[in-house]
């Protein structure tokens, strides 16, 4: 009795079949199903911007740099001491999401903080603010920033940058931070 009208392959055929299919996939690239030919073609033809989060994240890391100088590395909010690696983090008095562009790298709202108070309590931002009320400079930021409405800073609603004018801001933000505290 036949099982199946199917012929079976000889082990011959069948490593062959998994040689070509290895070597098809070596030609291919990985990560854009291109050939590895076009593939060099297109990343020679097309220049790669530098873009606004990349600015965000270049322009953060400058932030961090000017603020662990600036100040030492004592919880601003918990009065955590020698912060070091992970546990040093620079944290917002008012929340970073919730400010326009132009205030978000604000150095005036940038203190060193530890994990956690900065991850694990929110930001502790009601003691952070407290403390900024007390500083000349802190003061001044949340002036400009927000309007003290019923004992508490709410952050003024007004017109954000967009498109260019937020990418120039920010290239002109990291210039002057690149300047400072070399």
């Amino acid at each position: 009795m036949v099982r199946s009208g199917f012929k079976q392959k000889s082990i011959e055929e069948v490593k062959a079949k998994q040689a070509a299919k290895r070597a098809q996939r070596a030609a291919t690239s990985p990560t854009t199903g291109f050939k590895a030919k076009k593939a060099s073609k297109l990343t020679k033809t097309k220049k790669k911007r530098t873009t606004r989060q990349k600015l965000e994240k270049m322009l953060w890391e400058e932030c961090k740099r000017i603020i662990r100088l600036r100040y030492p590395n004592t919880c601003y909010t918990s009065g955590a001491t020698n912060l070091t690696g992970a546990n040093w983090h620079t944290g917002h008095g008012k929340s970073k999401g919730e400010l326009p562009i132009r205030y978000k790298y604000d150095l005036r709202n940038l203190r060193p903080q530890s994990y956690h108070a900065n991850i694990n309590l929110g930001g502790m931002s009601d003691v952070f603010i407290a403390k900024l009320e007390q500083e000349e400079e802190g003061l001044k930021f949340l002036k400009e920033s927000c309007r003290f409405i019923d004992g508490y800073w709410q952050i003024k609603k007004e017109s954000d940058l967009g498109g260019k004018d937020a990418t120039l801001f920010l290239e002109n933000l990291l210039a002057e931070y690149k300047l400072l505290i070399t």
